[in-house]
């Protein structure tokens, strides 16, 4: 790997910039039945899985046909006298057992400064190597056949003492979760793309922070089907327009020309640098840059979802929006500003209804310019957001005013709510204050 790789990936991490993405071609420890002792790292769990599939088939006078194992688990469920139901029982019977345990790479990986784990693994070997290691592990996943309900929100504390471990693909503490045949990777990349049911918020706001690194581990990229998979996961997740991104592993056995071509294959619109190693010893080159270059210095930047502040405005205050904008996000905060947020192709009412609820405070440039709007859009976009106020408890909908306003020009919708002032004179005093309410006012909500 290029100097400049292993800078930006040590860097990354000495600030708490990086994620793993973890997938589920990693080895584990095996203890034979009747052994108190586990083995050496020899199969992956997913591989585990494939064989025990494969075994039952066969002993039914079924020959295995698939040489994966999301091709051999469509095998499974579309055969008589199988089915989904016992392909996720016996998911779960292989995922959770207990005759396997960490390996080595789950271990190393465990003592690295990442705050966020997401993994299209279904087991809990780096949840217990997070254990291990001291550190206290926050477990969420992804339903993809349940609802926005059992799909919640949730904060990350944004420390590697406690990161969160998230499980794409399910959990086996929950099989009805589990992705694991063609049509359920199929299903799943729809209903990601669809948002039926959504990917935490909170989730996507951190993977496309900026400046944000990914160190991608045990995909199995050297298969043509893990992957396409990885490459459509980077792109419905947008992670092709974040920052740089390493994968790590061992190319042995494969030939030149199918080597060299699968290097490209991950540089061609992703940004993702293939190192060919073996995963321990690259991991272990990985920790000793780390530690020489003087381990985690801490965040760049505070962790967790941003509160999410819309923008209403007269189109006359452009500038004034612009500038509101802008010193949201240094302030960390993520704004909703149509100019800056509508992309072309965006159905205007449907986006705007759905930002203005998807929000935690409105803010509305309460202008001259505003005032005089007796017929447009904007008033529109007051009326929601006067009737989302009535679901919010606490301050939900602030008017900024620019400048004092003859009791004759106010508008009769925003009378009941309280107003904050926001001149140009004294534009950074004004603001600080706003940020301190807003502040204030999140923190109470998540107490």
């Amino acid at each position: 790997m290029k100097e400049r790789h292993w800078n930006n990936l040590v860097g990354s991490l000495r600030h708490g910039n990086c994620v793993l993405m973890l997938g589920s071609e990693i080895p584990v420890k095996v203890t034979s039945p009747g052994s108190s002792s586990a083995s050496q790292d020899v199969i992956s769990l997913a591989e585990e899985l494939r064989h025990r599939l494969a075994r039952e088939l066969e002993e039914d006078n079924r020959p295995a046909s698939g040489t994966t194992l999301a091709a051999l688990a469509q095998q499974y469920e579309d055969t008589e006298g199988f089915g989904p139901t016992t392909l996720r029982a016996t998911a779960e019977m292989v995922l959770a057992s207990r005759r396997y345990s960490p390996s080595l790479v789950h271990e190393q990986l465990a003592k690295l400064p990442f705050s966020l784990i997401l993994t299209t693994g279904q087991d809990d070997m780096e949840t217990q190597a997070l254990k291990a290691a001291g550190k206290t592990p926050i477990v969420h996943r992804y339903h993809m056949r349940g609802d926005k309900r059992e799909n919640p929100e949730f904060v990350l504390p944004g420390s590697p003492a406690s990161p969160v471990v998230f499980h794409l693909f399910g959990s086996a503490e929950e099989p009805s979760s589990l992705v694991l045949s063609e049509n359920d990777v199929l299903d799943f990349l729809i209903r990601v793309v669809s948002e039926r049911p959504p990917l935490p918020n909170s989730l996507l706001r951190f993977l496309k922070r900026p400046g944000q690194s990914f160190l991608f581990v045990g995909f199995g990229i050297r298969h043509w089907d893990l992957r396409v998979l990885l490459k459509i996961l980077l792109r419905a997740l947008e992670l092709n327009r974040s920052g740089p991104a390493i994968a790590a592993e061992s190319l042995n056995g494969l030939v030149q020309s199918d080597r060299d071509e699968m290097i490209l294959f991950y540089q061609r619109g992703t940004r993702v640098e293939v190192e060919d190693d073996d995963v321990g010893t690259f991991l272990a080159k990985l920790s000793e840059r780390f530690e020489a270059d003087g381990g985690f210095v801490g965040q760049a930047m505070p962790l967790g979802p941003r509160p999410r502040v819309f923008i209403s405005y007269a189109r006359e205050d452009a500038a004034l929006a612009s500038r509101v904008f802008d010193a949201l996000q240094k302030a960390y905060f993520e704004p909703w500003l149509d100019q800056e947020s509508l992309q072309g192709g965006d159905d205007w009412n449907k986006r705007i209804e759905a930002d203005l609820d998807a929000s935690d405070f409105v803010l509305v440039l309460y202008t001259p310019a505003f005032c005089a709007k007796t017929d447009s859009y904007v008033n529109k976009e007051v009326a929601l957001a006067c009737e989302r106020a009535l679901r919010v408890r606490g301050s939900f909908l602030i008017p900024v005013r620019t400048e004092d306003l003859a009791e004759d020009d106010r508008v009769d919708a925003l009378r009941k709510f309280d107003e904050m002032e926001l001149k140009e004179a004294q534009f950074d005093e004004d603001f600080a204050k706003i940020i301190s309410t807003l502040k204030r006012e999140y923190q109470r909500r998540n107490r």
